[in-house]
């Protein structure tokens, strides 16, 4: 278990399988209960806070909403050792799964290198959605630039895309445009580039989202191919964008 993170998890949840309380203290005496609280409060606190740092949304949020505590420390024992902590060991354990599926070398010589350079470091220590909010902020980036160089617009996302790729009076073009087939492939690249920046580049920028490796390899690969896509492109001579 390397990941500082993971460690740092399982040796929480493991204090927290350890954790005990005196019933008879706790029931009998103010003081003590409120000891009990307060250090159950803070150790939750700090299990939501990592759950979310792997991008389990949903588990962080549920440990959040508890806090602070809204039932005894007893009860809430009773939640964290009955599904909590069994949640917690189960995604742990596809977390390593996940991390023992490294790419191996020859699959980033496939990557762009602009795409490599960003996102390698960060998938590779188990960022993988920073990986690739990353890359296609990258992409955002690069076209937004093209387009205020040429145009003198400042966009972004989604409408950025349709403007800088619109078939009718494309920015930035990867044909001639010169028949059917050509302005079908425009219309076609500009979909995917706008759909990924509102259905991939937003949920990652606007949620704590974390990613399987899996998942995240396949869209780093996305973000590959449109950057070799704008490699292949032409901008066009200065124009006023539909």
């Amino acid at each position: 278990m390397q990941n500082p993170r993971l460690k740092a998890l399982d040796e929480l949840a493991s204090e927290l399988e350890r954790f005990e309380l005196d019933l008879n203290q706790y029931y009998g005496d103010l003081e003590p209960q409120g000891v009990y609280d307060t250090l159950l409060t803070g150790k939750l606190g700090a299990l939501a806070r990592l759950c979310g740092t792997f991008g389990w949304s949903e588990l962080a949020q549920q440990l959040t909403d508890e806090l602070p505590l809204r039932c005894t420390a007893v009860e809430m024992m009773e939640i964290v050792r009955g599904y909590v902590l069994p949640e917690i060991r189960q995604l742990m354990e596809q977390f390593e799964a996940d991390a023992t599926a490294s790419p191996v070398e020859w699959f980033w010589q496939l990557v762009h290198p602009r795409i490599k350079t960003i996102t390698r470091a960060r998938f590779e220590a188990g960022f993988t959605g920073d990986a690739v909010e990353t890359a296609f902020k990258e992409i955002n980036g690069v076209v937004k630039l093209t387009v205020k160089n040429s145009v003198g617009r400042e966009l972004d996302g989604h409408g950025l895309m349709t403007t800088a790729f619109s078939p009718a009076n494309p920015i930035i073009a990867f044909n001639s445009l010169a028949t059917e087939s050509d302005r079908n492939v425009q219309q076609g690249y500009m979909e995917i580039f706008a759909g990924a920046m509102t259905g991939i580049r937003n949920p990652k920028a606007h949620g704590n989202v974390n990613l399987s490796r899996k998942e995240a390899l396949h869209l780093i690969c996305l973000a590959s191919l449109l950057m070799h896509k704008l490699d292949e492109s032409t901008v066009l001579p200065t124009r006023e964008p539909a």
